[in-house]
């Protein structure tokens, strides 16, 4: 069982493909399209970019005024399979309370002008930006990727296929830009307030919507205590969470990414749109969770992955998302989120307990050598889950020899510092050297595991 949350490889590669931070507006990639005035044939066909905005603000408008007909009016009507599609994507759009929505052109590949009368087909990357009320920092983005056909010179532009957009850079760990939404594949979507934070889940997962309800707003509630005790009153921190509920590791990995999923649950960091000299780079985060893992077997796993999760959606929109080679230390990120949820509780009752005696008697994969854990050798032959315990460790023992303000100042620094020298930063915070940190933790972490 893995606890984890989304590299922000992810947000690098948005950076790296149209400058991180999105231009609202702008098309990005304009391949094969015709800015300036066809040619003088009549038969020509051609696509603007004006037809491309004026598409995309239409269905913009119709989303904001409710209006389902003009919403799926720019989609292939002889297709009625995607016409109930986005019928079904109108209605759970409706559903969510957005203080902000709108569509916005991105970048254009293929064949959008044809001197002979033929009509043309291409795909335009389209942004659909939203903010959840009184949750997200900053407006988010979701990418589709519409394919179009203009039929001839004075057609209309139809949509025939909707489909995630990929990120701008192969190789990156999710094959579309935070595709699909709920609102994308669900053919329905239960809404449950949960204090201050929204749980969503399938029509027929809302009996565990309203079970996970309560405990989500507790670990919202929590969560956020720890932070106004310990942390800066002025840092970019959330006052809800959004938590979609799935059942399985493939539906985990097929929600607001698509990706090979191996977690419990996940905190997947979303970029911000827009505003290029804002300081929060993660607008906000959406947390999943598969209701199918040992955790929710009973209250006390459900508190424990739901603090857990929001510990990380509490503390992303202060990352600096700086490109990094092999990225924040994880012993960091996943201690600290450990940590949040099971600072109140004794080392003896962690579930991870046993295996973390196992790790100092030598019986894993690897021996306990007192130094802390590598990105590397992270998930070296099933060493992950020791690792968050040993990461864990790690913040206990922060948290006692130095106090819970340092501890949060100490992973605050690491954020905000470029992920390869989110180590060095904590120790500065600290005033200690890692070679003296590791040989005073690794004292502690016998003498908790004895």
């Amino acid at each position: 069982m893995t606890l984890g949350i989304l590299a922000l490889v992810l947000v690098v590669a948005v950076g790296a493909g149209v400058g991180f931070v999105l231009r609202g507006g702008s098309g990005g990639d304009a391949t094969g399209d015709a800015t300036g005035d066809p040619a003088a044939d009549p038969n020509t066909v051609v696509v603007k970019d004006d037809e491309i905005r004026d598409l995309v603000q239409a269905h913009t408008k119709a989303l904001a005024s409710g209006d389902a007909k003009a919403f799926t009016s720019i989609f292939d009507q002889k297709n009625a399979a995607l016409i109930r599609d986005q019928t079904r994507v109108f209605a759970n759009l409706s559903k969510m309370p957005l203080a902000e929505k709108s569509y916005e052109v991105l970048r254009r590949q293929g064949r959008a002008q044809d001197s002979f009368g033929r009509g043309v087909k291409f795909t335009q990357d389209v942004a659909f930006v939203h903010r959840f009320a009184g949750i997200d920092l900053r407006p988010v983005s979701e990418w589709y990727r519409w394919t179009i056909e203009k039929a001839s010179p004075n057609a209309p532009l139809v949509v025939t296929k909707v489909e995630g957009a990929p990120p701008t850079i192969s190789g990156e760990a999710s094959k579309t830009m935070y595709f699909p939404g709920p609102w994308d594949i669900w053919p329905d979507i239960v809404v449950e307030k949960a204090g201050s934070s929204l749980v969503l889940a399938r029509p027929e997962d809302a009996a565990m919507a309203r079970r996970v309800a309560p405990t989500v707003s507790a670990a919202t509630t929590s969560d956020l205590a720890f932070w106004q005790k310990n942390g800066d009153p002025n840092a970019a921190v959330p006052s809800g969470f959004v938590v979609a509920l799935v059942k399985g590791k493939t539906q985990l990995g097929k929600l607001f990414r698509t990706a090979k999923a191996n977690e419990d649950g996940v905190s997947i960091p979303m970029p911000r749109w827009g505003l290029a000299n804002d300081t929060v780079k993660i607008g906000g985060t959406r947390v999943v969770m598969d209701t199918t893992s040992a955790f929710f077997e009973d209250e006390q796993g459900i508190t424990e992955i739901s603090e857990h999760e929001l510990a990380h959606s509490l503390v992303a929109g202060l990352d600096s998302a700086q490109f990094a080679l092999f990225g924040r230390a994880n012993w960091i990120t996943e201690g600290f989120a450990e940590y949040v949820a099971g600072r109140d509780q004794p080392i003896t009752q962690n579930r991870r307990y046993a295996e973390g005696r196992a790790y100092l008697a030598g019986r894993l994969a690897m021996p306990f050598d007192g130094k802390l854990p590598t990105n590397p050798l992270w998930d070296f032959k099933q060493m992950t889950s020791v690792n968050y315990l040993m990461g864990h460790l790690a913040m206990r023992f922060i948290a006692q020899k130095y106090g819970e303000r340092k501890l949060v100042e100490g992973v605050v620094a690491a954020y905000r510092a470029p992920g390869d020298d989110s180590e060095a930063a904590l120790f500065q915070v600290l005033g200690v050297s890692k070679a003296d940190f590791e040989r005073q933790w690794a004292g502690y972490v016998r003498a908790q595991l004895a």
